[in-house]
């Protein structure tokens, strides 16, 4: 259980746990623990936030926890988001879309989905008293890592030539159960029966941004599953500051 679990986080941060090559039953048994490495992320974003703010940072403490995810990550999502933006809109073929996804170079469309998104997670957290920050820092990438699993196991790859994303393809329904239920178990865990609506509307974001873009490019790639798992993130957090505002949680 171990071995596909430090896969995963070798996989999606920089932490360096997995240092052999990986075989494909292995690639494929760590595509379960994927929400288990945003949750691991977000607890230790909240502890970042939590401890700026016992020294009086506000604002400052919502950036430097966003920061840190970024940090982590290395910024391989927040890649796959500028990738995919760059491509979807630049209203060319399928072909060309893909080509531009993969280009290094980042355009317009792509540094526009950097800073929107980036500027809505933290207003979002700003917004958030601190107890439903601090699960919102939580189930945010783990949702966002959810949202990845159910891209993965549900669309086809859209690269024929394959790419970074498509040795996942063997994944299949019992990884997206396995998490689905741990999605499901700490979101009832932080949140209670509210816990329920949380996934529901993750699950309602992810289907409609994953459709969305498998319809754009016939499928999904690597970037794209970073991209899902960016907007799902900001799709979390603005759904727990409405259900602050509406009183609910």
């Amino acid at each position: 259980m171990l071995s596909p679990l430090r896969l995963a986080i070798s996989f999606l941060t920089i932490i360096p746990l997995y240092n052999k090559k990986a075989e494909n039953q292995e690639l494929t048994r760590s595509v379960s623990y994927y929400p288990v490495v945003g949750f691991l992320l977000g607890s230790i974003a909240a502890g970042v936030s939590y401890g700026l703010r016992t020294l009086g940072l506000t604002l400052a403490a919502d950036v430097l926890a966003v920061v840190t995810m970024i940090i982590l990550t290395g910024g391989l999502h927040l890649d796959g988001l500028m990738d995919t933006a760059d491509g979807l809109f630049s209203g060319r073929s399928v072909e060309r879309k893909l080509e531009i996804m993969k280009d290094s170079r980042v355009g317009a469309m792509g540094v526009i989905a950097f800073i929107t998104v980036l500027l809505l997670k933290v207003s979002f957290l700003f917004e958030l008293s601190l107890a439903p920050k601090l699960t919102a820092l939580i189930l945010a990438p783990t949702a966002g890592r959810w949202a990845m699993v159910y891209a993965i196991t549900r669309y086809p790859y859209a690269r024929p030539t394959g790419g970074l994303g498509a040795c996942l393809k063997q994944a299949g329904r019992w990884q997206l159960a396995a998490a689905s239920i741990f999605f499901l178990a700490v979101s009832l865990a932080l949140m209670g029966p509210g816990g329920l609506g949380l996934v529901g509307l993750a699950v309602l974001g992810t289907v409609v941004t994953t459709w969305y873009i498998s319809k754009c490019i016939g499928g999904m790639t690597g970037d794209t599953y970073g991209a899902t798992g960016e907007l799902i993130e900001t799709w979390t957090l603005l759904a727990i500051l409405l259900g602050q505002q509406l009183g609910i949680i």
